[in-house]
């Protein structure tokens, strides 16, 4: 069978696996993102965290998250997944945890790059304004740190198309079973399609995604920062 055959017959699988790779990206990155921002914030912004976290003690925390969380991301996919396993069983659930974990790194790195780029001289004035820590992160810190924020979801996103293929390991949803189920038995009937057609629904996958970057960082990013 021929692949423009093979794609016509099996559409409707196809586009399923489609929006499965699709939304189970989305919500990792969507959790990580979560995650990081949330962590980077916190550690960064001296009105933001509790009175005894001195500035050295989120110095240095902000380190070790660092540290932690580009370790998570150098542990080997399928391990991570096969440890997974017997704790969370096979499915969605090991799938979204493991691709979490892998995604916090490149956004918490640009989280902290992100805050730490924006101008003292620039908070002293808001300061001297009468904005209190919160308003000034939301007001100020935030959106100037927003695209190189936005750069690091973006990356996290296509590290995470990638590796959510190994998923299919775990019964994870998504293109990876069409990609594992074609390689374990290449020569055989629809093989070579399997393969050729999952690979390129993550290229597909990706190309969204880059239109939708492209589109969120017009419409959110500081008119006045915008390159």
């Amino acid at each position: 069978m021929g692949l423009d055959e093979y794609v016509v017959r099996n559409s409707s699988e196809l586009l399923f696996r489609v929006q499965q790779h699709f939304l189970l990206v989305a919500y990792a990155v969507g959790l990580a993102a979560l995650i990081a921002v949330a962590l980077g914030v916190a550690l960064h912004t001296t009105g933001l965290a509790p009175p005894s976290w001195s500035t050295r003690f989120r110095a240095g925390s902000r380190e070790a998250l660092l540290l932690l969380s580009s370790v998570a991301l150098t542990i080997p996919s399928l391990a991570l997944f096969g440890v997974l396993q017997p704790a969370l069983g096979l499915g969605a659930t090991p799938s979204l945890v493991a691709l979490t974990i892998y995604g916090v790194y490149p956004i918490l790195r640009n989280v902290v790059a992100g805050l730490s780029s924006v101008d003292s001289a620039v908070l002293d004035s808001a300061r001297g304004m009468g904005m209190g820590p919160v308003r000034r992160m939301v007001r100020i810190q935030f959106p100037l740190a927003w695209p190189v924020i936005l750069s690091g979801i973006r990356v996290a996103m296509l590290i995470l198309i990638g590796i959510a293929v190994v998923a299919a390991i775990v019964s994870g949803p998504g293109l990876g079973q069409l990609l594992f189920a074609g390689l374990a038995r290449l020569g055989a009937v629809n093989s070579f399609n399997q393969v050729v057609v999952g690979t390129f629904g993550c290229l597909l996958v990706a190309a969204v995604y880059e239109i939708v970057f492209a589109l969120v960082g017009r419409l959110t990013t500081p008119r006045g920062i915008r390159a």
